[in-house]
């Protein structure tokens, strides 16, 4: 069976407990007949490979890029649990700048309102105009 492996890109503030039922979730709705789904949640992916490549900001770029040991990507997409996704949800530095490595690599963006379990593709992250670490840019959605 092949499998998709996706980033979660939560918040630092998300409850773990949150972010494993997310993880569940997402698993179930996107694996599909020949494809198993498996959702990797930020922290976990930070807490096992971000010291080799030398810190946080080595480990933002990495992820939309990495690889693995076979040399195939390791993830094929990213999804950001937003609030609702009938907005512009606006999302931290961090997260701003791994989306739009995914974005530059041609891989695929969605925001996810888990209270909804609606999807809606990121076609831009947008960087908004006061210096907020937590607002730091706003999710553009395709039409």
């Amino acid at each position: 069976m092949n499998k998709a492996q996706w980033f979660l890109a939560h918040s630092k503030r998300d409850d773990d407990n949150d972010i494993n039922y997310w993880c569940t979730q997402l698993e179930e709705s996107l694996s599909q007949s020949g494809w198993k789904a498996k959702v990797v949640p930020g922290r976990d992916d930070y807490a096992t490979r971000s010291a080799a490549l030398g810190g946080w900001k080595a480990w933002c770029r990495d992820v939309p890029c990495g690889k693995d040991y076979t040399g195939a990507p390791l993830f094929h997409g990213v999804i950001v649990p937003a609030d609702a996704v009938d907005a512009a949800p606006s999302v931290g530095k961090a997260t701003a700048q791994i989306l739009q490595g995914f974005l530059r690599e041609s891989k695929h963006v969605y925001a996810w309102c888990p209270a909804s379990q609606t999807f809606r593709k990121v076609s831009e992250v947008t960087q908004l105009p006061d210096d907020n670490w937590v607002a730091w840019a706003r999710l553009d959605f395709s039409s």
